[in-house]
């Protein structure tokens, strides 16, 4: 037996519209409910089968449909989870730092730079940020970016999972106020950044210590020496290059 697949999207929305209203969203930071749901989509998952196995196709189809409400109601919940204290973005709301002046970032960067055709492209993991002559911790992602210049030097060569500092002037991503127009905030905070900034000369960012490669950090060197030799290949046609390391790597 199998549920119609608009019998799920149905149970996960109402499980959505159940995570999200007062009487439960008030609860969505409290560990013990959170474990709580955990429990019951195990345990409803554990019945279903069993019910599936003994040919009670009714109840086990009941069952699922309350796994996925749970699921969606467990979804909104974990969505609806407040930013630290240290997050950059909380930092910013309650005036712990400004982002009006140039600041020195501290973080390590997700991925290998990424060559743009105007210069180079950085996304970094914050650990830190210096206000006022003061080491402030703190969380979230930086997407930097280079633009080249032939009376400019390259930027350091750096690496995935590398420590590096840089002054900038970061800022959050525009969001234009016309209604229906596309949301660049939101969608960037989907990738985990909150703040971007431009490097204005390359001698402004510092490479701290390089961490042994992890299992991540080793794919992303992978990903970025095959993204060199697809775009080695199609040197005269940067589309299709871009067609491709969309399709192959994600890009």
């Amino acid at each position: 037996m199998k549920l119609p697949a608009v019998a799920i999207a149905a149970a996960f929305a109402s499980g959505i519209a159940l995570g999200l209203h007062p009487l439960v969203a008030r609860h969505a930071s409290s560990l013990a409910f959170l474990s709580l749901s955990f429990v019951v989509v195990a345990l409803l998952v554990t019945t279903g089968m069993v019910l599936l196995k003994l040919g009670r196709l009714f109840l086990a189809a009941a069952a699922s449909l309350l796994c996925w409400i749970f699921l969606g109601c467990l979804g909104a919940c974990v969505a609806e989870q407040p930013r630290p204290a240290n997050h950059v973005i909380s930092l910013v709301e309650e005036r712990g730092i400004s982002l009006g002046t140039p600041l020195r970032w501290h973080g390590h960067l997700r991925d290998e730079p990424a060559r743009l055709p105007w210069g180079y492209g950085y996304e970094i993991e914050l650990s830190g940020v210096e206000f006022e002559g003061e080491l402030q911790s703190t969380k979230g992602g930086l997407r930097l970016s280079f633009t080249t210049h032939p009376d400019q030097p390259l930027p350091l060569k750096l690496h995935a999972g590398d420590e590096i500092a840089v002054l900038t002037e970061a800022k959050r991503p525009q969001v234009f106020m016309d209604e229906g127009t596309f949301d660049r905030r939101a969608y960037v905070e989907q990738q985990d950044i909150h703040l971007v900034a431009t490097l204005r000369a390359p001698q402004l960012i510092e490479r701290g210590s390089s961490p042994a490669p992890t299992a991540g950090t080793r794919l992303a060197r992978v990903r970025r020496q095959l993204r060199d030799e697809v775009d080695g290949l199609f040197t005269g046609k940067p589309h299709v290059a871009g067609v491709l390391r969309a399709m192959l790597l994600g890009d």
